[in-house]
């Protein structure tokens, strides 16, 4: 069932709409028409992006769950092919750079590229790494009870196998 509303925007980045539902203390994501956020690989060296898919864009919702349990809930689709998800609105402060890094290393975490901030986490039960991109602090909060992150990008690459 389609349903209309309207709420206060709060924000427009790069792949996101995001409004405010005051009724139910949610942050309300629409992604942008056709973008479903991106990930990179490193390829000779070199930092490659990547646009995502639908599907990749939902599997980045439930590894970020699992790693750090804040992740947006997906809520629906509209006509035209947007993802809707909605997060619980969190209330803290801006942390600093450095305090990002350590909540990071903290989970189990190591920096691919800091400067990038670009870091990978070993799944060695799926023989996967797990990326986390865009780890910015403008991109976490801190609360009391410690960091969230609010607006990343997770994606799987495949552990290189050892040759020998």
């Amino acid at each position: 069932m389609w349903v209309d509303m309207s709420l206060p925007e709060l924000a427009q980045g790069s792949e996101h709409l995001v409004l405010f539902d005051d009724q139910t203390s949610e942050v309300v994501k629409i992604t942008l028409p056709g973008t479903y956020g991106d990930y990179y690989e490193i390829i000779d060296g070199r930092i490659h992006q990547f646009d995502s898919t639908p599907a990749e864009y939902l599997l980045r919702m439930r590894w970020w769950e699992e790693l750090f349990s804040t992740a947006p809930d997906p809520f629906g689709m509209t006509k035209s092919g947007q993802i809707i998800s909605r997060q619980k609105f969190i209330r803290g402060d801006p942390p600093k750079q450095e305090e990002v890094d350590q909540f990071l290393v903290g989970a189990g975490a190591v920096a691919v590229r800091q400067k990038c901030w670009l870091w990978k986490k070993a799944d060695h039960e799926s023989a996967m790494e797990i990326w986390i991109g865009d780890a910015r602090s403008d991109n976490f909060v801190l609360t009391p009870q410690g960091m969230v992150p609010i607006d990343i990008r997770i994606w799987g690459v495949s552990i290189p196998v050892a040759d020998g």
